[in-house]
């Protein structure tokens, strides 16, 4: 480069003597320069003929003297020329090309003409790019006395970074835009190839994210959340960073990508975006080399088993890794998938998927999910304990999280806030990355990119452009796409660039509201194309192209070429069997553009339209779809009482789907939807739907924990239902309502009466004679019954007695917790001999199981107690349904515990652990992996792996807020540390590991956790506080295991 083009000075350019032109002008034009394709060697080639133009004094006159004559050293050479001349005497001499020898066309054309008449089209004739023309050309009407507008050059400097701009990007500033095109389409951002440009002004964000990333994969825990208003560039960001991590694979990176968004609109199927974007990976899966998809077959079949297939109807295309049909799976299969819980059982299952996935791959798992102020409850609870709960392939790093949020639309009592607020409480760091609208240069860096034009050339545009939008790129995206419709900014055919008229756009008016600005622009259109893009917007930022046409179908009315002249006027966009809004904020305003009323009704008329389609097509998917519609119309669309009823129906049909995919969020929501459509003596005149629907909904929210509407659907229940039967549902969530709020004995209360209304009474008070006398009624009846015999019995159909079974597994819950150990075994010999009487019911093995318990351990008869747990087990395996397993399996492994070897017995609490976990019975799973930890513990194992163990089943407890038990276990990982040397639980454990205070609350509880300081205190001879806590077992008075040795310590002591 010339001595010019290293000098920090800017240089001004003014013109030259004709003379210095044309010797200049020869020496430039002996530089060869290549026709066809833009390349470097092309650009270099340029850049050595701006180099030898501008590297004589002669060419830019006085102007360049004037500038040395500052600052000039002792010699009267600035410090800048001795430094150039020093350079310019190392440089060797060029040589002229040959191939441009004298007589050349293009020399003979610079000849030929006279200073002020030489123009570049000799060099647009040998197809130089327009930017390498248009700089030229600027640089000699900066010599020639031409007129001075904002293309023509003031100094070296701004030739310089305009060069320099074409080397560092070549790719977007040296590519021809197609003029022809671009005046038959417009301004398009989705534009020819899908280009996008590069990333502006947000490269520290960026770095910012990518940090995060990498402290993610190296072991640390962490999220991402870019956080920033509408419009103000999260999406593009994310895009950035996915690409960045997806084409790493060449420097040892690469990774399983996987994203979604979620929906203002579109918020029936709550776990629809996550399980969508797993679904997509599992057909991207199966596409890939069949080793990784056997091993991921192989893992999931080993990790999941049969349960594997629950997944289905969440990520249908699972089948594909797994190789099965499952519409034969579905036929074949008579498996009872019921759950004590089914949305804790999902969350499990889909988190196991989770962990093999990442296990499985040896790139990292990424998921990305877009507008999180609009996700849901049930999503937030599924990314929760996929963050907090996931194994330690996970935890190794093999999964990173990040997301995008409009943090202006969320306060801290949003369920995104609050997750973000608790995973803290788990050791997950989480990193924000807030985004503010732009300055000006960068919104000029951005014009630059949408034209392809230099950024010195745009900068007064862009000056207009970030007065008017403050610097929101989605708002300049929206005036740049006006000021096209407008003429005021436009491609010239001429130039063969894009041209404005800033006067104009400086005088254009533009509502300072991005969402007004829109408005306007909409008003603008035909208006059957806004009629129809406001029928797009009732339905989400996209909708499927096939349920459009089925809507234009049944109401006759023209949509899709409504909706293809949107997608022309770059409002919508249309792929992958989509239409879709090119920005959320789009839809929003075409949403918001319809008078509240008139959009209850579209919403309505919509949903009826879509529910005849799905009756006649028994399409449940669209059934769904359809009564989305209806209820965001809401009642007051309602005709009259006869479409109340329907539309309740609908919902009520619609709800029995969610449960069927476990999706009882979804459900409670229609079935509380289809009890508003109910009009004034439903009670009377549709008796048997309104019970459906208010047991169902009962059901429902006793599950997902709305407890306030519990109470009422309940009450109503219990005050309406016409026999007793219909009442025991309500009843029992009542009594499991009462024994949450450690209202132990009204909880008794309650369903010792509820049962004596079933024909099981018990007498008033339970003693050892009855109990003595039912054991040996069950005993008579049990005599002579191999296990063959009774595995032979057949099922309970008797619905009021698999009533009854229910109440008598929490009625021993109940009893367990108030301590009354009298009174306990006659709830599992009442179950005996209901199922010897009536038939067997998934409950029946956990009667056997607690029978083979008060035998072995209490009554000492290890042989008959031993058989029935081992016949509980036998039992559980033929009942079609798993709900129960894990308690069969926890009450079966107290009994060999006694009899097997400890060592290998206590593993079976891992298989109860994981049984329960699968059917959402979390209380069994903590209780599995306290004993399990307590047990190790005892039998000596090595300590390390204990306290390990023990950090797991902590977080288990405070996750799933079971604090009791934490309490429980916590004294004895106390005793563990100390063993270890340890004094500060905090050194291992999580923070904040404070014992609740249990004293008083269920006796059993605090028997337990007296004993195990009482153990912690004699261990290291704290006689004192050893004493304290054998008085406070004494005074209960209990007649637990615990508390029978508690004189004999306090003897001693």
């Amino acid at each position: 480069m010339s001595r010019h083009h290293s000098s920090s000075q800017s240089l001004p350019i003014e013109a030259s003597s004709t003379l210095g032109e044309e010797r200049k002008s020869k020496r430039a034009l002996s530089i060869q320069v290549n026709s066809g394709a833009t390349d470097r060697n092309e650009l270099k080639s340029a850049m050595e003929l701006i180099d030898e133009i501008g590297e004589d004094d002669e060419l830019f006159g006085s102007a360049f003297n004037s500038e040395r004559k500052r600052d000039c050293g002792p010699n009267g050479m600035s410090d800048v020329d001795q430094q150039n001349n020093q350079q310019c005497s190392r440089r060797p001499t060029r040589r002229k090309s040959e191939s441009f020898a004298t007589g050349g066309p293009l020399q003979k054309s610079f000849r030929s003409a006279s200073p002020e008449s030489r123009t570049i089209e000799p060099l647009r004739s040998m197809a130089l790019p327009t930017a390498l023309c248009n700089l030229i050309s600027n640089m000699i009407e900066s010599t020639n006395h031409q007129s001075v507008d904002d293309d023509t050059y003031r100094s070296m400097t701004d030739v310089r970074d305009d060069l320099k701009m074409l080397m560092d990007t070549p790719n977007l500033y040296l590519r021809d835009i197609d003029i022809i095109h671009a005046s038959n389409v417009g301004l398009q951002f989705e534009g020819v190839g899908d280009r996008e440009g590069p990333l502006c002004g947000r490269e520290v964000e960026l770095e910012s994210l990518k940090e995060s990333y990498h402290r993610s994969i190296s072991g640390e825990i962490e999220v991402a959340v870019i956080c920033g208003p509408s419009g103000v560039g999260k999406s593009k960001l994310s895009r950035e960073f996915a690409k960045y991590v997806t084409t790493r694979s060449g420097h040892g990176g690469g990774c399983v990508f996987l994203s979604g968004s979620f929906d203002k609109v579109q918020q029936a199927q709550p776990f629809q975006v996550i399980s969508c974007a797993f679904d997509k990976y599992c057909v991207w899966l199966s596409s890939r080399d069949q080793i990784t998809v056997e091993k991921i077959s192989s893992a999931l079949s080993a990790d999941l088993k049969d349960d594997v297939t629950s997944l289905a109807a969440l990520m249908p295309n699972i089948a594909r890794i797994l190789g099965i049909d499952l519409d034969n799976e579905k036929k074949s299969d008579k498996k009872d998938e019921s759950a004590v819980d089914p949305q804790k059982r999902l969350r499990y299952l889909f988190c196991q998927f989770v962990e093999v996935v990442s296990r499985c791959h040896e790139e990292p798992l990424i998921l990305f999910l877009d507008n999180c102020q609009w996700i849901d409850a049930a999503s937030v609870a599924l990314l929760n304990q996929i963050l907090v709960m996931s194994d330690v392939s996970v935890k190794s790093r093999r999964f990173f999280f990040y997301c995008c949020c409009r943090d202006d639309e969320m306060n801290e009592s949003h369920p995104w806030s609050l997750m973000l607020s608790s995973i803290t409480d788990f050791g997950i760091k989480t990193t924000k990355i807030l985004l503010a609208s732009m300055g000006e240069d960068t919104v000029n860096e951005m014009v630059s990119t949408i034209l392809s034009l230099l950024p010195r050339l745009t900068r007064p545009l862009s000056s207009i452009i970030h007065q008017k939008t403050k610097g929101s790129p989605f708002f300049i995206k929206q005036l740049m796409v006006e000021l096209n419709k407008r003429r005021m900014l436009y491609p010239s055919l001429t130039r063969r660039r894009w041209i404005w008229e800033c006067d104009k756009i400086r005088d254009f008016e533009v509502p300072e509201n991005v969402d007004l600005f829109i408005n306007k622009s909409f008003n603008q259109l035909p208006s059957e194309v806004l009629s129809a893009l406001c029928m797009l917007s009732c339905f989400g930022s996209s909708v499927d192209i096939h349920l459009v046409e089925k809507l234009e179908t049944e109401m006759r009315e023209s949509l899709i070429e409504q909706l293809d002249a949107a997608v022309s006027a770059n409002i919508l966009g249309k792929g992958n069997g989509k239409f879709y809004f090119l920005h959320d904020k789009l839809q929003e305003v075409a949403y918001t553009a319809i008078n509240s009323k008139v959009r209850c009704l579209d919403h309505f008329r919509y949903g009826l339209s879509l529910g005849d389609v799905a009756t006649r097509e028994k399409n449940d998917k669209l059934l769904i779809a359809a009564v989305e519609q209806i209820n965001l119309g809401g009642p007051e669309a309602v005709s009259d009482g006869e479409q109340g009823v329907k539309v309740a129906q609908m919902n009520l049909n619609a709800g029995k789907n969610a449960m069927k995919t476990s999706d009882l969020v979804s459900a409670y929501t229609f079935f509380d939807n289809g009890i508003s459509y109910l009009r004034k003596g439903h009670w009377d005149y549709h008796y048997d739907m309104t019970l459906e629907l208010f047991n169902l909904a009962a059901k429902c929210a006793f599950t997902i924990g709305e407890y306030g509407s519990l109470k009422i659907l309940t009450g109503q229940i219990i005050r309406y239902a016409r026999c007793f039967e219909d009442k025991c549902q309500a009843i029992s969530i009542s009594a499991t309502l009462l024994s949450w709020s450690t209202n132990v004995p009204e909880a008794i209360k309650v369903l010792m009466n509820t049962l004596k209304s079933l024909g099981e009474e018990f007498p008033a008070t339970i003693t050892s004679s009855f109990v003595q006398g039912y054991l040996k009624s069950t005993r008579a009846k049990l005599a002579g019954l191999s296990d063959t015999s009774l595995l032979s019995y057949p099922l309970m159909v008797d619905s009021s007695k698999i009533m009854a079974m229910e109440l008598l597994v929490k009625l021993h819950e109940n009893l367990t917790f108030s301590g009354d150990t009298t009174s306990l075994p006659a709830i599992p010999l009442k179950m005996i001999q209901m199922s010897l009487k009536h038939g067997m019911t998934s409950l029946s093995p956990i009667g056997f199981a607690q029978y083979g318990n008060y035998l072995a351990l209490v009554r000492e008869e290890f042989e008959d107690g031993y058989r029935y747990a081992k016949f509980a087990l036998s039992l559980m395996k033929q009942i079609p349904s798993r709900a129960h397993d894990g308690g069969v399996i926890y009450y079966s492994t107290h009994t060999k515990l006694a009899i097997e070897p400890m060592q290998s017995a206590v593993e079976s609490y891992l298989d109860a652990y994981k049984a329960a976990m699968k059917s959402g019975a979390t209380k069994y799973a903590i209780a599995s992996c306290y004993l399990y930890d307590s047990f190790r513990f005892w039998l000596g194992k090595r300590l390390d792996v204990v306290v390990e163990s023990m950090n797991t089943t902590l977080k288990h407890m405070k996750y799933h807020k079971n604090m009791l038990t934490r309490s429980l276990l916590l004294p004895t990982c106390r005793v563990a540390l100390r063993l270890m040397g340890h004094n500060n639980m905090d050194v291992v454990f999580d923070k904040n590991c404070e014992e609740e205070d249990v004293t008083g609350k269920i006796t059993s509880v605090s028997d337990v956790a007296s004993f195990a300081k009482l153990y912690e205190s004699l261990l290291f001879r704290e006689f004192d506080k050893a004493k304290k806590y054998v008085e406070m077992m004494f005074e209960t008075q209990s007649l637990s295991g615990f508390n029978m040795s508690a004189p004999m310590f306090h003897r001693i002591l």
